[in-house]
């Protein structure tokens, strides 16, 4: 078993106050590169993972030429670059970030999401009909011009793609002959969705009915520009919010219901590196939110491997 602070452990931390995740950690790490290993309280030298948590006394050590980028309690960034042991944070910066990291890996470790509601919204394979991918399941997207993705029907020979907006009401829906691709972008040559909008899409093959819609909103001015001030506070602290920022990042857009956002950057995060079993969890609840429930069992069961 690794030496991480336990799931109920980091529950309590977050759930009881802030204050009682001041005391019982210290910082948390957030970007890994190269090889870096974790001794927690003494103990042996074990692989870091992004998203572990340390308490003061912890020592991170970088192997020649790694790095562990690290946010403390206090909400400011560190960079270590040799063998440190993890003191008391002190110094200001900005909090709220890892406030707002902690609540959301605590979320997601108290979040049954493998037997929770909704699983009418995950993807199955229907024979003979276009199963819709994504945006589905009535969530949030950032985009204007979404990227609309379904699965093929065998022998189709290209598909027709509805769009029309639910609330508030529109105009007629718009419709597109998108050939054989299963993947198609809204193009410039029409009008941009609208923002805080609700739409509904379906997908129907040549020769075929269409499957049933799923829907899909786009976030808000107000939620737009709420993101772009977090993303613009991930730089202020001196971060990529696409490089050694992008746990950060990842935070926001989940605890910002964007989902799609979200999974992306965990994928981003995974590429690079081993994470934590909070962050598994995370990226369980995150893609059975999006319906694709394979794909959440096997990040479940891998948070399962390190907790055990």
């Amino acid at each position: 078993m690794r030496e991480l602070l336990s799931l109920a452990a980091l529950v309590a931390v977050v759930v009881a106050s802030p204050l009682s995740a001041q005391v019982d950690v210290a910082a948390l790490l957030i970007r890994l590169e190269g090889d870096v290993e974790v001794r927690h309280g003494g103990g042996d030298a074990i692989a870091a993972v992004v998203g572990e948590s340390l308490q003061p006394g912890d020592e991170v050590v970088p192997a020649s030429g790694a790095r562990a980028f690290l946010i403390t309690r206090t909400g400011a960034t560190q960079l270590v670059t040799e063998a440190t042991t993890v003191a008391e944070p002190r110094g200001g910066g900005n909090a709220d970030m890892f406030e707002r990291a902690m609540r959301t890996l605590a979320q997601a470790a108290t979040t049954d999401a493998r037997t929770a509601g909704g699983r009418q919204g995950m993807i199955r394979p229907i024979p003979g009909e276009p199963v819709l991918v994504a945006p589905r399941n009535g969530l949030l997207i950032t985009a204007t011009r979404p990227t609309f993705s379904w699965m093929p029907v065998d022998g189709a020979t290209g598909y027709t793609i509805q769009v029309r907006r639910v609330d508030p009401p529109g105009d007629r829906p718009m419709r597109f002959q998108v050939g054989t691709a299963t993947e198609w972008t809204l193009p410039d040559s029409v009008a941009e969705l609208t923002a805080g909008a609700e739409y509904a899409w379906t997908v129907a093959p040549s020769a075929g009915r269409p499957t049933r819609e799923q829907r899909f909103r786009i976030i808000d001015p107000n939620g737009r520009m709420e993101l772009d001030s977090y993303v613009d506070q991930v730089s202020d602290m001196g971060l990529d919010p696409q490089g050694d920022g992008l746990f950060l990042t990842a935070m926001i857009f989940r605890d910002m219901n964007l989902f799609y956002d979200a999974a992306d950057a965990l994928d981003a995060l995974e590429s690079v590196g081993d994470m934590s079993a909070e962050l598994y969890l995370l990226k369980g609840e995150i893609l059975n939110s999006l319906g694709r429930g394979e794909e959440a069992t096997a990040a479940f069961d891998k948070a399962d491997e390190i907790i055990r």
